[in-house]
């Protein structure tokens, strides 16, 4: 994970840690966010790995049950022996289960490099940046994703609040880096963020950011062109 990666993963992390009150985040004090970042990043690779383990208990249960119950081990108890399962459609549940909480538990074997670069210098500017550029420009980032996102639905009325809070704060980290921070080509912001919704959200999260941020860069063309 380079620099510019592990500093956006760490955007999306802190944007719910920034103040609400506006008279307060000029003053916010980004170690203290950090430091929560941290804790926050140990807690939840310690929720995703607790998550891994009682899946894999509800499976081995779920197994177990499927033994003890079959008639072949009925008389049996004391030597259960393998028994073909008949129920596929439950196992198959519990094996979906399993694969969403190894993905999860992968996820949470990354975090401590990404704990790690909460210490390093060139994540750290870029991450104190992209949230700088995010607080004095946030109704015009807030502004256009709404735009953005009714333009691609307009039988509803898109509102951030509305948002799932994972996909919100993707678009508003990227969203971010497309208005004010250029040094970074287009695709790569786009990709990048589509990248992480797919790692920390679902199917439906990553084509909601994937089509979003698709509109801002377009949105964000056509206002420039009307400004010339």
């Amino acid at each position: 994970m380079n620099n510019r990666s592990a500093a956006r993963e760490i955007v999306i992390l802190a944007i719910p840690q920034l103040p609400k009150d506006k008279s307060r985040l000029e003053s916010m004090d980004f170690d203290q966010i950090m430091l929560a970042l941290s804790r926050s990043l140990s807690d939840y690779a310690k929720k995703n790995i607790s998550s891994v383990t009682s899946d894999l208990i509800k499976m081995e249960n779920f197994l177990l049950n499927a033994e003890i119950e079959h008639p072949d081990n009925e008389k049996h108890i004391s030597q259960i022996k393998s028994v073909l399962i008949p129920d596929t459609a439950v196992l198959r549940k519990q094996i979906n289960a399993l694969k969403a909480s190894a993905q999860e538990l992968f996820n949470a074997v990354e975090l401590p490099e990404l704990v790690v670069h909460t210490q390093q210098k060139q994540t750290i500017d870029y991450v104190r940046e992209v949230l700088k550029q995010y607080v004095e420009n946030k109704k015009q980032i807030d502004d256009i994703i709404e735009q953005a996102a009714q333009n691609r639905d307009k039988d509803k009325k898109w509102k951030l609040n509305r948002m799932v809070r994972l996909d919100r704060d993707i678009l508003r980290m990227s969203a971010t880096e497309l208005l004010f921070l250029k040094d970074t080509p287009t695709e790569v912001i786009c990709d990048e963020a589509v990248k992480i919704a797919d790692k920390y959200g679902d199917v439906e999260s990553k084509r909601f950011v994937n089509g979003v941020l698709r509109d801002v860069v377009e949105l964000t063309r056509k206002n420039h062109k009307a400004a010339l």
